[in-house]
């Protein structure tokens, strides 16, 4: 597998806490692995992470795109 940039799921725990975050994820060649340090979408377990996104997709087909100008 060559180096690339992905969406990945990581488990979060700090102490008694457990939550999931999605992240970008780079494999590099080499095995070392890079993050984004914060989740591009957060939730307590990973079956509300999968609907949080399976909503996301719903709405973009629904609502489609605005334009957004700075």
């Amino acid at each position: 597998m060559g180096s690339s940039w992905h969406y990945q799921v990581m488990r979060h725990k700090k102490g008694d806490e457990e939550w999931y975050g999605v992240h970008e994820y780079y494999e590099f060649e080499n095995t070392k692995v890079s993050w984004s340090i914060t989740p591009l979408l957060t939730a307590d377990t990973l079956e509300d992470l999968k609907q949080d996104l399976k909503r996301i997709e719903q709405d973009i087909y629904r609502y489609g795109v605005k334009d957004y100008e700075v």
